[in-house]
């Protein structure tokens, strides 16, 4: 399971922004798809590096966690 923490973290991270974006746009009354499509980027730009270091935050603070382990997928 070598990628197993980014693969929940990074699409959490760029679905969670990306809707506060899309709550924020609607609230303000952008109504069209721009208001998605504007979403959708800005949830990629956020998710992604906000994913990444997350799970290497978790990694990093976890005492168990040996860095040299490698598990076979």
């Amino acid at each position: 399971m070598k990628h197993g923490w980014r693969l929940l973290l990074i699409p959490l991270w760029a679905l969670c922004a990306a809707g506060v974006v899309v709550i924020a746009g609607l609230a303000v009354g952008f109504m069209t798809w721009v208001t998605f499509a504007v979403a959708a980027v800005i949830g990629l730009a956020i998710g992604i590096p906000a994913g990444l270091w997350n799970t290497h935050k978790i990694k990093r603070e976890d005492p168990d966690w040996d860095h040299r382990r490698e598990i076979p997928a």
